[in-house]
């Protein structure tokens, strides 16, 4: 069961154009939030709401979800101390929780700890988040890059990135608008921002269908006013909410994506095809130089300029996983690691073959399930340093 918070965009009523007073919008900030217009401008009423148009997205839902929990999770607590990016394997393979709590035992207490993995991240979508997506005051003390061989396959389709880069929300992006923080889930006016698109930027951009775009209410603006109506909070005890609702709020606070599934390979091979390496698209054209190679350039470059400590670990797969094409491909890795650790001081801590046989730590042949993400968050609490804070 997943949660999807969607905001909206609602189109102003057009009886009386909105004027510059009544809501505040001479010249604000990008992004900044201003006061809601007055009831006479506001989003439509519910029988109105075949015309909401969605938030505009990087197509991919799970990485505009995993965007918005992690701007509410700096907005309550500051910036991360630590910050876990990749993929899938990412997402399910590293328990912020243990992490904290292991780490507290070596005398690091009360660390902020945030999972970002999305599912079908390469390095050049981590290269995107980190570097265009997040904010210079929302980037980690220590990045964490948790993955494998495949997400740096510079021969595969790139289908996440791709996608993002065609985006909507990408467009915004490349106009210098990052994403912003979607309303408190409490709160009881709808709350509107206005973004102003000087007319050069305008014209660059091509805003998809989605925008609503009103008026123009200055000689230089033309304003994108996007609203979000309040959720209504839960009414159920904390006694009725079912396992999988916690499994949510785990996600919700703190990124990370517990599964409980065990791998059983009789039965998961009676429900899913075995395809072998020489056939897996994640394989395909293999190669190690290319543009998820340069990804992971900018971003270790990027760190080092910002004096942010990157670690990147090797995450644990099975051995039924690891055919002739897949452990071949895992050694070049393995190999590719170790001279990019040498000559770009990059901390590496290669796990990919610590369970090869311990089925009950996966939830599938090389994703991990919540006990393999504690032991992995154990294995590395014990390990990591965080920069400008002694044990």
């Amino acid at each position: 069961m997943s949660i999807a918070i969607t905001p909206a965009i609602r189109p102003l009523q057009q009886e009386q154009p909105p004027s510059v007073q009544n809501i505040r919008l001479a010249a604000p900030a990008l992004g900044q939030p201003v006061a809601s217009p007055p009831r006479s401008h506001r989003a439509p009423s519910q029988s109105s709401r075949s015309s909401i148009a969605p938030f505009p997205t990087f197509n991919s839902q799970q990485l505009d979800q995993q965007l918005q929990r992690y701007l509410r999770f700096v907005a309550q607590s500051g910036s991360p101390d630590i910050l876990i990016v990749g993929s899938s394997r990412a997402l399910q393979g590293i328990d912020p929780i243990v992490l904290q709590q292991t780490l507290a035992q070596r005398g690091y207490p009360k660390l902020k700890i945030f999972n970002f993995g999305v599912n079908g991240a390469t390095a050049q979508l981590v290269d995107l988040i980190v570097r265009k997506l997040l904010a210079p005051d929302q980037l980690p003390r220590l990045l964490l890059w948790a993955d494998g061989v495949r997400a740096f396959n510079s021969g595969r389709a790139d289908i996440t990135y791709n996608r993002a880069i065609a985006s909507p929300g990408y467009q915004l992006l490349a106009a210098g608008i990052r994403p912003v923080l979607m309303p408190p889930l409490l709160q009881r006016e709808p709350l509107c921002i206005a973004l102003p698109l000087q007319r050069s930027t305008r014209d660059a951009l091509s805003p998809p269908k989605s925008f609503n775009v009103v008026p123009s209410f200055a000689p230089a603006y033309q304003q994108h006013l996007w609203c979000w109506e309040p959720l209504r909070a839960l009414s159920q005890p904390e006694a009725l909410v079912k396992p999988e609702q916690r499994i949510v709020d785990v996600q919700e606070t703190t990124g990370f994506q517990p599964l409980s599934n065990q791998f059983k390979p009789d039965e998961y091979f009676q429900r899913y095809p075995k395809v072998q390496g020489a056939y897996d698209g994640d394989y395909r054209d293999f190669t190690l130089n290319g543009k998820q190679t340069q990804a992971l350039n900018n971003v270790v470059m990027f760190a080092k300029a910002r004096q942010i400590s990157i670690v990147f670990v090797n995450l644990p797969l099975t051995q039924i996983y690891l055919d002739e094409t897949r452990t071949a491909n895992e050694q070049q890795f393995r190999t590719y690691l170790q001279q990019f650790a040498r000559s770009q001081s990059l901390t590496v801590h290669d796990l990919s073959q610590r369970w090869l046989y311990q089925n009950a730590y996966f939830t599938d042949p090389s994703h991990l399930n919540r006990h393999g993400a504690a032991a992995v968050a154990t294995q590395l609490g014990k390990k990591l340093t965080l920069p400008s804070a002694q044990p």
